[in-house]
């Protein structure tokens, strides 16, 4: 008797149903997890923050990002608690899973991993806190602390100006104005007329040869088109308009000076004033007195 061989034929169904499994699967293993909203910029004096789940198992794929801009004075974090997959190659090898990385001015100052606590960083300009983690393994999480000593509060300068006239200066004038001001004021249009002139102007000026303000300057813009810009002692030109008005008033982190002071007054073309001419008229010819009259 011959030798009967069956031939198992895979069944069309199970063989599509177990793909699509490892479909699922692999699609899980690298879709983002619940609660990827996180990172952001940190705008309090003070804080904690904590990664999704803390101090149980964090979530996978995750890439966040916090900020804390130093605003003048100085930023600074510390990390409490520190625990993430441990590093590829064992204790001493190199963060490629999980891992935090902390940025200065954004430059990186380190990379931390499975149980290197970062300790603490500090910046006088912003310190970023990057946490990312892969598709598989994960551990406790972090811990830190966050502070922003000496930051120069919001200033209380710019606005919108309602009344038919008045009187705006820059911050502490006629002293020196602070550093990291950005202030806007707004004449909004109301189809009267509105004469702006600056009456002092004095900012911190460019080095010589330099045809750009850098530093100090005021923006002048009407209905969003941008008028020029000023520095120095260059006094903005006076600016008539029916239009929106717009000035910027921005100072960097250094150097201050007295600042300015204009006025603002909106008036329709009739609303003249008497005043003295600025020059005599012109006598006519046959109005000119002779020499004979005058020596009389």
């Amino acid at each position: 008797m011959g030798e009967h061989f069956t031939i198992c034929r895979p069944n069309p169904t199970t063989t599509m149903l177990n793909f699509l499994v490892l479909v699922l699967v692999v699609l899980q293993m690298n879709a983002p997890s619940m609660g990827q909203l996180c990172g952001g910029t940190l705008t309090s004096s003070g804080g904690e923050v904590t990664s999704h789940g803390f101090p149980n198992f964090y979530l996978h794929n995750q890439d966040c990002t916090w900020v804390i801009e130093a605003r003048g004075g100085r930023a600074s974090v510390t990390f409490l608690d520190f625990e993430l997959e441990q590093p590829a190659g064992g204790a001493f090898g190199t963060c490629r899973y999980d891992y935090v990385e902390i940025l200065s001015s954004g430059e990186s100052i380190g990379t931390y991993c499975g149980n290197m606590n970062p300790g603490s960083a500090s910046s006088d300009d912003r310190i970023e806190v990057r946490f990312v983690s892969d598709a598989t393994f994960d551990a406790r999480g972090f811990r830190f602390t966050y502070k922003v000593q000496g930051a120069i509060e919001e200033p209380s300068c710019g606005g919108i100006l309602n009344d038919t006239s008045g009187v705006v200066t820059s911050p502490g004038y006629p002293g020196e104005y602070d550093n990291f001001l950005d202030c806007t004021w707004t004449l909004p249009a109301t189809g009267v007329p509105v004469t702006v002139t600056f009456t002092d102007f004095q900012t911190e000026t460019s080095f010589t040869g330099l045809t750009t303000c850098l530093y100090d300057w005021v923006d002048m813009y009407e209905d969003g088109t941008q008028l020029g810009r000023w520095c120095g002692t260059e006094k903005p030109d006076d600016v008539t308009s029916t239009k929106s008005l717009r000035i910027r008033f921005r100072s960097d982190g250094s150097v201050g000076d007295r600042g300015f002071r204009f006025v603002y007054e909106y008036r329709q073309p009739d609303e003249t004033t008497t005043s003295s001419p600025s020059k005599l008229p012109e006598l006519e010819p046959t109005q000119i007195p002779s020499e004979e009259t005058t020596s009389k």
